[in-house]
Protein backbone atom coordinates (compact mmCIF):
# COMPACT_ATOMS: atom_id res chain seq x y z
CA UNK A 1 0.00 0.00 0.00
CA UNK A 2 1.02 3.88 -0.86
CA UNK A 3 0.61 6.73 1.19
CA UNK A 4 -2.16 7.92 -1.10
CA UNK A 5 -4.14 5.07 -0.55
CA UNK A 6 -3.58 5.60 2.93
CA UNK A 7 -4.45 9.08 2.61
CA UNK A 8 -7.66 7.56 0.83
CA UNK A 9 -8.95 5.46 3.70
CA UNK A 10 -8.44 7.91 6.15
CA UNK A 11 -10.39 9.98 4.26
CA UNK A 12 -13.20 7.67 3.32
CA UNK A 13 -13.36 6.93 7.28
CA UNK A 14 -13.92 10.49 7.73
CA UNK A 15 -16.61 10.83 5.73
CA UNK A 16 -19.14 8.24 6.85
CA UNK A 17 -18.70 9.87 10.50
CA UNK A 18 -15.79 7.86 12.51
CA UNK A 19 -14.16 9.67 15.04
CA UNK A 20 -11.32 11.31 14.32
CA UNK A 21 -8.31 9.27 15.70
CA UNK A 22 -10.09 6.07 14.97
CA UNK A 23 -9.63 7.38 11.33
CA UNK A 24 -5.88 7.83 11.61
CA UNK A 25 -5.90 4.63 13.92
CA UNK A 26 -6.96 2.28 11.45
CA UNK A 27 -5.83 3.93 8.25
CA UNK A 28 -2.30 3.59 10.16
CA UNK A 29 -3.50 0.29 10.80
CA UNK A 30 -4.09 -0.57 7.31
CA UNK A 31 -0.76 0.86 6.06
CA UNK A 32 1.92 -1.18 8.39
CA UNK A 33 -0.66 -4.03 8.00
CA UNK A 34 -0.41 -4.45 3.78
CA UNK A 35 3.52 -3.46 4.06
CA UNK A 36 4.52 -6.03 6.41
CA UNK A 37 5.45 -3.38 9.32
CA UNK A 38 5.71 -4.68 12.76
CA UNK A 39 2.32 -3.76 14.60
CA UNK A 40 4.23 -3.34 18.25
CA UNK A 41 5.30 0.52 16.51
CA UNK A 42 1.62 1.00 17.34
CA UNK A 43 1.91 1.20 20.80
CA UNK A 44 5.19 2.70 20.68
CA UNK A 45 4.41 5.59 19.26
CA UNK A 46 1.36 6.21 20.77
CA UNK A 47 3.32 6.05 24.48
CA UNK A 48 6.16 7.81 23.44
CA UNK A 49 4.58 10.42 21.91
CA UNK A 50 3.07 11.42 25.45
CA UNK A 51 5.89 10.84 27.14
CA UNK A 52 6.98 14.82 26.62
CA UNK A 53 7.32 16.50 30.11
CA UNK A 54 6.15 19.49 27.87
CA UNK A 55 2.30 17.82 27.61
CA UNK A 56 2.11 17.72 31.91
CA UNK A 57 0.90 20.99 30.95
CA UNK A 58 -2.07 20.57 28.94
CA UNK A 59 -4.43 18.50 31.09
CA UNK A 60 -3.45 20.97 34.27
CA UNK A 61 -4.65 24.00 31.73
CA UNK A 62 -7.94 22.02 30.83
CA UNK A 63 -8.32 21.43 35.15
CA UNK A 64 -7.92 24.96 36.10
CA UNK A 65 -10.57 26.05 33.42
CA UNK A 66 -13.07 23.68 34.91
CA UNK A 67 -12.07 24.53 37.95
CA UNK A 68 -12.72 28.16 37.08
CA UNK A 69 -16.26 27.45 35.58
CA UNK A 70 -17.45 25.29 39.32
CA UNK A 71 -15.90 27.74 41.28
CA UNK A 72 -17.69 30.85 40.10
CA UNK A 73 -14.37 32.85 39.01
CA UNK A 74 -15.52 32.71 35.45
CA UNK A 75 -18.84 34.90 36.13
CA UNK A 76 -16.13 36.84 38.03
CA UNK A 77 -14.47 38.19 35.22
CA UNK A 78 -17.91 38.23 32.79
CA UNK A 79 -18.60 40.11 35.51
CA UNK A 80 -15.38 42.64 35.35
CA UNK A 81 -16.02 43.25 31.37
CA UNK A 82 -19.55 44.58 32.17
CA UNK A 83 -18.28 46.76 34.33
CA UNK A 84 -15.56 47.85 32.22
CA UNK A 85 -16.72 47.79 28.67
CA UNK A 86 -20.92 47.02 29.46
CA UNK A 87 -22.36 50.36 29.68
CA UNK A 88 -21.48 51.27 25.58
CA UNK A 89 -24.09 50.25 23.06
CA UNK A 90 -22.67 47.14 22.53
CA UNK A 91 -21.55 46.59 25.98
CA UNK A 92 -22.37 43.06 26.05
CA UNK A 93 -21.18 42.15 22.59
CA UNK A 94 -17.84 43.84 23.69
CA UNK A 95 -18.19 41.76 27.04
CA UNK A 96 -18.08 38.55 25.19
CA UNK A 97 -14.88 39.12 23.43
CA UNK A 98 -13.24 40.64 25.99
CA UNK A 99 -14.31 37.85 28.36
CA UNK A 100 -12.80 35.55 25.77
CA UNK A 101 -9.33 37.42 25.75
CA UNK A 102 -9.21 36.70 29.96
CA UNK A 103 -10.45 33.43 29.41
CA UNK A 104 -7.66 32.34 27.53
CA UNK A 105 -5.36 33.73 29.36
CA UNK A 106 -5.90 31.12 31.73
CA UNK A 107 -7.14 27.72 30.02
CA UNK A 108 -6.00 28.20 26.21
CA UNK A 109 -8.85 25.89 24.73
CA UNK A 110 -11.77 27.25 22.43
CA UNK A 111 -14.25 24.80 22.70
CA UNK A 112 -14.19 25.44 26.52
CA UNK A 113 -14.27 29.16 25.96
CA UNK A 114 -17.86 28.49 24.25
CA UNK A 115 -19.74 26.18 26.77
CA UNK A 116 -18.54 28.57 29.42
CA UNK A 117 -19.27 32.01 28.07
CA UNK A 118 -21.68 30.84 25.64
CA UNK A 119 -23.87 28.98 28.65
CA UNK A 120 -23.90 32.71 30.49
CA UNK A 121 -23.52 35.22 27.97
CA UNK A 122 -25.98 34.06 24.69
CA UNK A 123 -28.95 33.80 26.99
CA UNK A 124 -28.30 37.52 28.44
CA UNK A 125 -27.33 39.21 25.73
CA UNK A 126 -30.70 37.68 24.12
CA UNK A 127 -32.39 39.06 26.58
CA UNK A 128 -31.46 42.22 26.31
CA UNK A 129 -32.39 42.42 22.76
CA UNK A 130 -29.85 41.24 20.82
CA UNK A 131 -30.99 39.18 17.55
CA UNK A 132 -30.37 35.82 19.01
CA UNK A 133 -27.98 34.70 15.70
CA UNK A 134 -25.66 37.70 16.44
CA UNK A 135 -25.56 36.72 20.04
CA UNK A 136 -24.40 33.01 19.00
CA UNK A 137 -22.29 34.11 15.76
CA UNK A 138 -19.97 36.76 18.44
CA UNK A 139 -19.87 33.65 21.02
CA UNK A 140 -18.12 31.34 19.01
CA UNK A 141 -16.05 33.82 17.05
CA UNK A 142 -14.46 35.23 20.06
CA UNK A 143 -13.77 31.52 21.34
CA UNK A 144 -10.95 31.35 18.91
CA UNK A 145 -9.24 34.47 20.57
CA UNK A 146 -8.36 31.67 24.03
CA UNK A 147 -6.79 29.40 21.46
CA UNK A 148 -4.11 32.57 20.57
CA UNK A 149 -3.54 34.03 24.13
CA UNK A 150 -1.79 32.14 25.92
CA UNK A 151 -1.85 29.76 27.40
CA UNK A 152 -2.62 28.27 24.38
CA UNK A 153 -2.58 24.15 24.33
CA UNK A 154 -2.16 24.20 20.82
CA UNK A 155 0.90 25.96 20.95
CA UNK A 156 1.87 23.59 23.42
CA UNK A 157 0.93 20.47 20.94
CA UNK A 158 3.41 22.79 18.27
CA UNK A 159 6.28 23.40 20.36
CA UNK A 160 6.19 19.78 21.58
CA UNK A 161 6.02 18.06 17.78
CA UNK A 162 8.55 20.42 16.87
CA UNK A 163 10.72 21.43 19.49
CA UNK A 164 10.19 25.08 19.30
CA UNK A 165 10.28 26.94 23.14
CA UNK A 166 6.77 26.49 24.46
CA UNK A 167 7.36 29.98 26.48
CA UNK A 168 7.98 31.48 23.02
CA UNK A 169 5.34 30.49 21.52
CA UNK A 170 2.97 31.97 24.17
CA UNK A 171 4.95 35.24 23.77
CA UNK A 172 4.31 35.19 20.07
CA UNK A 173 0.65 34.49 20.22
CA UNK A 174 0.30 37.40 22.88
CA UNK A 175 -0.22 40.20 19.90
CA UNK A 176 -1.82 38.46 17.18
CA UNK A 177 -4.53 37.43 20.03
CA UNK A 178 -5.25 40.62 21.42
CA UNK A 179 -5.30 41.77 17.22
CA UNK A 180 -8.24 39.14 17.04
CA UNK A 181 -10.34 40.53 19.93
CA UNK A 182 -9.64 44.33 18.78
CA UNK A 183 -10.40 43.10 15.13
CA UNK A 184 -14.25 41.70 16.38
CA UNK A 185 -15.03 44.62 18.46
CA UNK A 186 -14.36 46.67 15.59
CA UNK A 187 -16.95 44.82 14.00
CA UNK A 188 -19.64 45.24 17.22
CA UNK A 189 -18.35 48.65 16.99
CA UNK A 190 -19.44 49.48 13.22
CA UNK A 191 -22.95 47.25 13.85
CA UNK A 192 -23.45 49.98 16.61
CA UNK A 193 -23.24 52.59 14.41
CA UNK A 194 -24.32 52.03 11.35
CA UNK A 195 -28.02 52.31 10.57
CA UNK A 196 -28.67 49.43 8.70
CA UNK A 197 -27.92 47.12 11.76
CA UNK A 198 -29.06 49.15 14.47
CA UNK A 199 -31.81 45.86 15.45
CA UNK A 200 -28.09 44.43 16.37
CA UNK A 201 -27.24 46.14 18.89
CA UNK A 202 -29.08 47.62 21.89
CA UNK A 203 -27.72 50.57 24.23
CA UNK A 204 -25.77 48.58 27.13
CA UNK A 205 -27.24 49.02 30.53
CA UNK A 206 -25.21 51.01 32.76
CA UNK A 207 -24.31 49.77 36.06
CA UNK A 208 -24.04 51.78 39.31
CA UNK A 209 -20.55 53.30 39.71
CA UNK A 210 -20.77 51.12 43.60
CA UNK A 211 -21.36 47.98 41.20
CA UNK A 212 -18.70 48.26 38.98
CA UNK A 213 -16.46 48.86 41.99
CA UNK A 214 -17.36 45.65 43.53
CA UNK A 215 -17.21 43.73 40.20
CA UNK A 216 -13.93 45.23 40.09
CA UNK A 217 -12.89 44.40 43.23
CA UNK A 218 -13.91 40.96 43.30
CA UNK A 219 -12.63 40.30 39.93
CA UNK A 220 -8.88 41.23 40.83
CA UNK A 221 -7.97 37.91 42.39
CA UNK A 222 -9.15 35.98 39.42
CA UNK A 223 -7.22 38.99 36.57
CA UNK A 224 -4.19 38.00 38.87
CA UNK A 225 -4.23 34.13 37.50
CA UNK A 226 -2.90 34.87 33.77
CA UNK A 227 -0.34 37.16 35.20
CA UNK A 228 0.41 33.67 36.97
CA UNK A 229 0.75 31.98 34.15
CA UNK A 230 2.59 34.41 31.70
CA UNK A 231 4.40 36.16 34.32
CA UNK A 232 6.16 33.61 35.61
CA UNK A 233 7.20 31.70 32.33
CA UNK A 234 8.78 35.20 30.98
CA UNK A 235 10.29 35.76 33.95
CA UNK A 236 12.30 32.28 33.59
CA UNK A 237 10.96 31.31 37.22
CA UNK A 238 9.00 28.49 35.92
CA UNK A 239 8.46 26.15 33.03
CA UNK A 240 4.94 26.10 30.94
CA UNK A 241 4.03 22.49 33.03
CA UNK A 242 4.76 24.62 36.49
CA UNK A 243 3.02 27.44 35.79
CA UNK A 244 0.08 25.21 34.95
CA UNK A 245 0.63 23.38 38.38
CA UNK A 246 0.80 27.05 40.17
CA UNK A 247 -2.49 27.84 38.13
CA UNK A 248 -4.45 25.17 39.24
CA UNK A 249 -3.35 25.72 43.04
CA UNK A 250 -4.64 29.15 42.91
CA UNK A 251 -7.85 28.78 41.33
CA UNK A 252 -8.76 25.80 43.97
CA UNK A 253 -7.62 28.12 46.45
CA UNK A 254 -10.04 31.14 45.15
CA UNK A 255 -12.91 29.08 44.80
CA UNK A 256 -12.54 27.51 48.07
CA UNK A 257 -12.08 30.93 49.65
CA UNK A 258 -15.61 32.54 47.83
CA UNK A 259 -17.07 29.41 48.96
CA UNK A 260 -18.65 28.83 45.45
CA UNK A 261 -16.16 25.71 45.33
CA UNK A 262 -16.74 22.64 47.76
CA UNK A 263 -14.31 20.09 48.43
CA UNK A 264 -17.29 17.69 47.14
CA UNK A 265 -17.04 19.33 44.09
CA UNK A 266 -13.55 18.23 43.13
CA UNK A 267 -13.65 14.60 42.15
CA UNK A 268 -16.63 15.63 39.54
CA UNK A 269 -13.92 18.59 38.18
CA UNK A 270 -11.31 15.66 38.15
CA UNK A 271 -13.16 13.37 36.38
CA UNK A 272 -14.89 15.83 33.74
CA UNK A 273 -11.07 17.37 33.14
CA UNK A 274 -9.90 13.69 32.30
CA UNK A 275 -12.76 13.24 29.85
CA UNK A 276 -11.62 16.05 27.78
CA UNK A 277 -8.20 15.66 28.52
CA UNK A 278 -8.28 11.26 27.24
CA UNK A 279 -9.93 12.94 23.96
CA UNK A 280 -7.36 15.28 23.49
CA UNK A 281 -4.24 12.88 23.69
CA UNK A 282 -6.05 9.28 22.23
CA UNK A 283 -6.52 12.16 18.97
CA UNK A 284 -2.62 13.36 19.29
CA UNK A 285 -1.29 9.62 20.18
CA UNK A 286 -2.92 8.50 17.00
CA UNK A 287 -1.63 11.06 14.81
CA UNK A 288 1.32 10.58 15.69
CA UNK A 289 1.22 7.12 14.10
CA UNK A 290 0.04 8.45 11.12
CA UNK A 291 2.76 11.61 11.13
CA UNK A 292 5.21 8.71 11.92
CA UNK A 293 4.32 6.67 8.65
CA UNK A 294 4.45 10.43 6.55
CA UNK A 295 8.11 10.92 7.66
CA UNK A 296 8.86 7.58 6.70
CA UNK A 297 7.69 8.04 3.38
CA UNK A 298 9.26 11.12 2.93
CA UNK A 299 6.39 12.93 2.16
CA UNK A 300 7.86 16.21 3.87
CA UNK A 301 10.53 16.13 1.60
CA UNK A 302 7.96 15.71 -1.02
CA UNK A 303 5.91 18.70 0.16
CA UNK A 304 9.44 21.00 -0.24
CA UNK A 305 9.85 20.04 -3.68
CA UNK A 306 6.03 20.50 -5.14
CA UNK A 307 5.75 23.64 -3.32
CA UNK A 308 9.15 25.23 -4.22
CA UNK A 309 8.55 24.14 -8.04
CA UNK A 310 5.06 25.80 -7.89
CA UNK A 311 6.48 29.21 -7.08
CA UNK A 312 9.46 30.53 -5.22
CA UNK A 313 8.02 33.63 -4.40
CA UNK A 314 7.17 33.50 -0.24
CA UNK A 315 4.28 35.65 -0.62
CA UNK A 316 1.79 33.19 -2.87
CA UNK A 317 3.52 30.53 -1.10
CA UNK A 318 2.15 31.82 2.09
CA UNK A 319 -0.68 32.58 0.76
CA UNK A 320 -0.98 29.00 -0.88
CA UNK A 321 0.14 27.11 2.54
CA UNK A 322 -2.81 29.24 4.47
CA UNK A 323 -5.55 28.22 2.06
CA UNK A 324 -4.50 24.79 2.62
CA UNK A 325 -4.82 24.77 6.20
CA UNK A 326 -7.88 26.57 6.07
CA UNK A 327 -9.20 23.72 3.65
CA UNK A 328 -7.53 21.25 6.39
CA UNK A 329 -9.34 22.60 8.97
CA UNK A 330 -12.75 22.21 7.75
CA UNK A 331 -12.68 18.57 8.19
CA UNK A 332 -10.09 17.95 10.76
CA UNK A 333 -9.64 19.02 14.20
CA UNK A 334 -6.75 21.42 14.88
CA UNK A 335 -4.71 18.80 17.38
CA UNK A 336 -4.23 16.22 14.34
CA UNK A 337 -3.32 18.98 11.86
CA UNK A 338 -1.00 20.45 13.83
CA UNK A 339 1.11 17.25 14.95
CA UNK A 340 0.70 16.13 10.87
CA UNK A 341 1.80 18.92 9.11
CA UNK A 342 4.02 20.86 11.66
CA UNK A 343 6.82 18.96 10.70
CA UNK A 344 5.80 18.65 7.25
CA UNK A 345 5.63 22.88 7.01
CA UNK A 346 8.35 23.61 9.55
CA UNK A 347 11.18 22.65 6.86
CA UNK A 348 9.62 24.41 3.81
CA UNK A 349 9.45 27.95 5.21
CA UNK A 350 12.62 27.45 7.76
CA UNK A 351 14.28 26.87 4.71
CA UNK A 352 12.95 30.77 3.21
CA UNK A 353 14.47 32.29 6.42
CA UNK A 354 11.34 32.43 8.57
CA UNK A 355 11.01 31.76 12.33
CA UNK A 356 9.57 28.85 13.70
CA UNK A 357 7.75 30.92 16.32
CA UNK A 358 6.40 32.93 13.55
CA UNK A 359 5.00 29.72 11.04
CA UNK A 360 3.80 27.69 14.39
CA UNK A 361 1.82 31.37 15.38
CA UNK A 362 0.22 31.54 12.37
CA UNK A 363 -0.42 27.89 11.28
CA UNK A 364 -2.30 27.61 14.59
CA UNK A 365 -4.22 30.44 14.15
CA UNK A 366 -5.30 29.18 10.78
CA UNK A 367 -6.49 25.42 11.53
CA UNK A 368 -7.89 26.94 14.95
CA UNK A 369 -10.57 28.98 12.53
CA UNK A 370 -11.55 25.08 11.49
CA UNK A 371 -13.11 24.75 14.94
CA UNK A 372 -15.77 27.77 14.07
CA UNK A 373 -16.39 26.73 10.21
CA UNK A 374 -18.92 23.59 8.86
CA UNK A 375 -19.12 20.98 8.32
CA UNK A 376 -16.95 19.80 12.01
CA UNK A 377 -16.77 22.72 13.48
CA UNK A 378 -16.85 21.68 17.06
CA UNK A 379 -17.58 25.14 18.70
CA UNK A 380 -20.53 25.60 16.04
CA UNK A 381 -21.42 22.50 17.55
CA UNK A 382 -21.41 23.34 21.00
CA UNK A 383 -23.03 26.88 20.48
CA UNK A 384 -25.88 25.21 18.49
CA UNK A 385 -26.74 22.98 21.27
CA UNK A 386 -26.45 25.84 24.01
CA UNK A 387 -28.67 27.73 22.04
CA UNK A 388 -30.63 25.56 20.16
CA UNK A 389 -30.03 27.18 16.60
CA UNK A 390 -29.10 25.74 13.60
CA UNK A 391 -25.20 25.48 12.28
CA UNK A 392 -26.52 26.91 9.31
CA UNK A 393 -28.23 29.71 10.72
CA UNK A 394 -25.13 30.27 13.53
CA UNK A 395 -22.35 29.43 9.94
CA UNK A 396 -24.73 32.80 7.69
CA UNK A 397 -24.64 34.90 11.20
CA UNK A 398 -20.95 34.43 11.27
CA UNK A 399 -19.90 35.04 7.50
CA UNK A 400 -18.68 38.80 8.50
CA UNK A 401 -16.90 37.74 11.31
CA UNK A 402 -15.21 34.72 9.13
CA UNK A 403 -13.74 37.78 7.23
CA UNK A 404 -12.69 39.82 9.92
CA UNK A 405 -10.91 36.48 11.29
CA UNK A 406 -9.26 36.05 8.33
CA UNK A 407 -7.68 39.51 7.52
CA UNK A 408 -6.31 39.35 11.35
CA UNK A 409 -4.69 35.89 10.17
CA UNK A 410 -3.53 37.87 6.72
CA UNK A 411 -1.69 40.41 9.05
CA UNK A 412 0.17 37.79 11.37
CA UNK A 413 0.69 35.68 8.12
CA UNK A 414 2.54 38.78 6.42
CA UNK A 415 3.74 40.63 9.32
CA UNK A 416 6.40 38.42 11.46
CA UNK A 417 6.94 41.03 14.16
CA UNK A 418 3.79 40.98 15.21
CA UNK A 419 4.49 37.65 16.70
CA UNK A 420 8.00 38.12 17.35
CA UNK A 421 8.22 41.34 18.71
CA UNK A 422 7.42 40.37 22.29
CA UNK A 423 9.60 37.19 22.09
CA UNK A 424 12.59 39.50 20.89
CA UNK A 425 12.23 42.61 23.73
CA UNK A 426 11.84 39.64 26.37
CA UNK A 427 15.45 38.34 25.25
CA UNK A 428 13.87 35.18 24.05
CA UNK A 429 15.30 35.07 20.57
Amino acid sequence: MNIAVMFLIFLLLMVIGMPIAYSLGLSSLAYLISNGQPLTLIPQKMTVSLESFLFVALPLFILCGEIMNTGGLTRKLVNVARAVVGRFKGGLAYVNVVVSMLFGGVQGLATADTVAIGSVLIPAMTEEGYRKDFSVAITVASSTIGAIIPPSLLFVIYGSVTGVSIGKMFMGGLIPGILLGLGQMVYVFYLGKSRKYKDFIPVGEKLPWKTCLKYLIEGIPTMILPLIIIGGIVGGVVTAAESAVLAVVYAIILGLASRELKLRDLPGIFWKSAKTVGSVMIILSASTIFAYILTQEKVPQMVVNILLNITDNRILLLLIINVFLLFVGTFMDSTPAVTILAPILLPVLTQMGMNPVHIGVFMCFNLIMGLITPPVGSCLYLASGISHMSVEKISKAMLPLYGVNFLILMLVTYIPTLSLLIPSMLGMG
